[in-house]
């Protein structure tokens, strides 16, 4: 089972992972190496010239992997799409100490992106933003600062950090994490996702793809 918001007009999909096993998961996450990102940290194995590995690769977490394919299962079901598989092609792990964030950004050369929320309290969110069509390239905006910070110029949905949940979401929206609150490091699980296999529309237009870890 899982939860669907809609939030700013597209969907974003909400599962839950057991509870019994979202400490073991933040525990084996603790264990990775990790260097400093702009405001936060980043799992030591994910390289800017492509030359790392993918988190999902490491035998630790197959487990969470496993399930996080099956809850892409279910969306590739909701949305009706004609590939063969919803697949991840790229994972890594972002560690924020105490008072740290995750600048604004967004996701390139994935068809969907996905994050597990590892640990962290509700008190700390994501926010996804876009601009409010009603001032898009407009040089009108009859607004007072504080209108632009509470969402005037820019559309916003937020979401709590929830140890266990993982969110499926477009990768084109642009979103942030506020500071981590808690005295333990917050962590979360980002994976980029692709279609595999044979994509058909309408029978007619037929493309095939082969994803490689």
């Amino acid at each position: 089972m899982f939860d669907k918001v809609y939030a700013l007009g597209f969907p974003i999909y909400r599962f839950y992972y057991d509870k019994n096993k979202i400490d073991e998961v933040y525990q084996e996450l603790l264990k990775l190496e990790y260097n400093e990102n702009p405001s936060n940290m980043m799992w030591s194995g994910m390289k800017e010239d492509g030359t790392g590995i993918n988190l999902h690769s490491l035998p630790q977490f197959k487990e969470i992997f496993l399930w996080f394919h099956d809850c892409l299962k279910e969306v590739k079901k909701d949305m009706k799409l004609t590939c063969d598989q919803l697949k991840i092609v790229s994972s890594w792990a972002n560690l924020n100490k105490t008072n740290q964030s995750f600048h604004l950004h967004q996701h390139p050369n994935s068809f969907m992106s996905s994050n597990y929320y590892a640990s962290g309290v509700s008190n700390d969110k994501t926010v996804w933003c876009m601009d409010n069509p009603y001032f898009k390239n407009s040089n009108l905006q009859p607004m007072s600062s504080d209108d632009v910070d509470n969402g005037g110029l820019l559309l916003k949905h937020v979401e709590d950090t929830e140890p266990g949940k993982y969110v499926v979401f477009p990768p084109s929206i642009m979103h942030y994490a506020t500071e981590n609150t808690d005295q333990e490091p917050r962590i979360t699980i980002a994976a980029n996702i692709y279609p595999n296999g044979t994509i058909s529309c309408g029978g007619v237009s037929k493309l095939k793809i082969k994803v490689v870890d």
